[in-house]
């Protein structure tokens, strides 16, 4: 649950710790103080109003930016900003334009490093902070999967694109700071071990990238998101997100307990209540229901290292990630199918999730206009996985209530993944335009 939420780029939540020796006590004080000074940054980056939010001048085109790019490719790196000079734009490094800003984040976190009883924690602080000062961040990625778990647990940086809607390109600052769920880490490491045991093959095995064998998987009891991650509140993460970087050194599944507690609370529930009928409600408690959300949002991260096929971004462009994302979730459904052969989980808990990823659906689809802007991905994934389901029977509207089939969904969903992943394999950008347009309404 939320202790307080102070602003929407800082969230702070109030889990119960671990027993902390002075030292790490200590440590964890110095990280949440750095994961707050994000806030300034992303400040700076972020606008709504824009579709390039602050990463672009207002004047530039797409076109200009890619013209530019092509003799001069720091135009795109996800880590610099774009500025006119004498006219003609510029890439500017974030370690640069946000200096000054960088620097106390860098001294808290270099502190916390030379305090902290943890050495390999402490190195890897280390390393973060030369990063955020340097631009070095791919050694920070391998510095971060390669250690091993602990206690104390903090992401600071710019890690992913969603604010830009531009080119699709430009990292946000963000900050998470955390301590370690182990019983919960202890079961996600059991569904990804009995998940991935499972060897799929994809539509082209040449274009996949297989990373089975250097996946690491976490829970999080969450004390702090600011920047990227108090706007989009997800409750799991699957970082990095660039595949050539996940070929070289893996990639780690992270999920949030009290996140997933907020969504369940503001978002859940509520649409819960508001479209299916009091019989059906009556079968699901909300333990069932908040067990179910953590355990779909745990697999379609899960589905995430079967889906990373090289060159399905710059083949959809813009339409890549609400292709990506829904393969994700769909994927995710029938791998816990795995998991239900292996009486590792039960039908009804199955159901939940099933449930859950409706509830969010309908709530992203109906506030769409004025609610999330900052996930317009997730949004249209939304909006056309509710209108695949209703066109294939597997939903019906009775009387402003809905009704499921759960046969159908599974079945539907099969179906669904089959376009989604040979869009992803081999599609262009035109066809999945014509795809997207067809579920649109």
């Amino acid at each position: 649950m939320a202790k307080k939420l102070s602003s929407k780029l800082l969230i702070e939540f109030n889990p119960k710790l671990p027993k902390l020796s002075k030292s790490e006590s200590k440590v964890l004080q110095l990280l949440i103080e750095a994961g707050k000074l994000i806030v300034p940054i992303y400040k700076q980056q972020e606008n709504q109003k824009f579709p390039g939010a602050n990463f672009y001048p207002r004047d530039a085109t797409k076109e200009e930016i890619s013209k530019v790019a092509s003799k001069a490719p720091q135009i795109l790196s996800p880590y610099t900003v774009v500025e006119r000079a004498n006219g003609k734009l510029v890439a500017v490094p974030y370690h640069i334009k946000y200096a000054d800003l960088l620097k106390p984040i860098v001294a808290k976190l270099e502190e916390a490093a030379n305090i902290t009883e943890n050495k390999e924690f402490g190195k890897t602080l280390l390393i973060q902070a030369k990063a955020l000062l340097s631009g070095s961040y791919e050694k920070t990625t391998a510095a971060w999967l390669n250690m091993k778990p602990y206690v104390l647990d903090i992401s600071i940086g710019p890690n992913d694109y969603f604010d830009d809607q531009l080119l699709f390109t430009k990292n946000s600052y963000q900050a998470w700071v955390g301590t370690l769920d182990s019983e919960g880490t202890d079961r996600l490491n059991n569904y990804k071990n009995t998940i991935l045991s499972v060897r799929r093959e994809g539509l082209i095995p040449t274009e996949r990238v297989s990373n089975h064998d250097k996946i690491k998987a976490k829970v999080i009891d969450t004390i702090l998101f600011s920047g990227l991650m108090a706007k989009t509140k997800f409750p799991g993460v699957n970082y990095p997100i660039n595949v050539e970087i996940v070929e070289k050194y893996g990639s780690e599944i992270t999920l949030f307990n009290q996140p997933n507690d907020l969504m369940m609370q503001k978002e859940i529930i509520p649409t819960f209540n508001k479209i299916f009928p009091k019989e059906f409600r009556e079968e699901y408690s909300f333990e069932d229901l908040s067990r179910g959300n953590l355990r779909h949002v745990a697999m379609h991260e899960l589905a995430h290292s079967y889906l990373y096929y090289r060159h399905a971004s710059d083949n959809l462009k813009d339409l890549f990630r609400p292709i990506y994302e829904l393969a994700a979730t769909i994927l995710g459904f029938r791998m816990a199918g795995s998991l239900l052969l292996k009486d590792r989980i039960t039908n009804k808990q199955l159901e939940s999730m099933i449930v859950t990823l409706l509830c969010r659906s309908f709530y992203l689809v109906k506030n769409r206009r004025f609610a999330n802007k900052s996930l317009p991905e997730y949004t249209l994934g939304a909006i056309i996985f509710i209108n695949f389901l209703l066109k294939s029977g597997a939903l019906k509207d009775l009387k402003g209530m809905t009704i499921l089939n759960f046969t159908k969904i599974f079945v539907a969903l099969q179906d669904l993944f089959h376009i989604l992943e040979r869009l992803l394999s081999s599609g262009r950008r035109e066809e999945a335009a014509v795809f997207i347009e067809r579920y649109l309404n």
